[in-house]
């Protein structure tokens, strides 16, 4: 019986190892001053509009790329391929965005943010 106790004890201990070393995604989430300030010291943020093309068009913010939440899985990887690509994610209220949030994720996508929607946002957006 203490042989099988001290290999239950061992094993837990190495699953607890292991689990603290896998690498782990955490969405973050941020606000909108918040995003505006990292992308003023950061260049290398690639802020994703997940609307749909005829939205993106209605208005975006500066620097945006539209990428259709319903084309993420499709095409993500072909445009952005640096799974350690800082990225920003939008959409128009939240709620794609967080969907998007986790797509990418699941495409293994390490450094991802969610910033909301631009319903809300404290800037004009660019009018094409």
């Amino acid at each position: 019986m203490k042989w099988f106790m001290r290999k239950f004890l061992w094993m837990g201990i190495l699953a607890i190892f292991l689990q603290a070393c896998a690498p782990s995604t955490v969405i973050m989430k941020m606000t909108h001053q918040q995003a505006i300030d990292a992308m003023t010291q950061d260049a290398s943020i690639v802020l994703v509009d997940v609307r749909t093309p005829q939205e993106y068009a209605s208005g975006y913010v500066e620097g945006a790329i539209n990428i259709p939440l319903d084309t993420i899985e499709d095409n993500f990887e072909n445009i952005i391929a640096s799974k350690d690509t800082r990225l920003f994610i939008i959409c128009r209220s939240g709620n794609r965005s967080a969907e998007a949030a986790q797509i990418l994720k699941k495409l293994g996508y390490t450094n991802i943010t969610d910033i909301g929607g631009v319903i809300n946002w404290p800037q004009p957006l660019v009018q094409p």
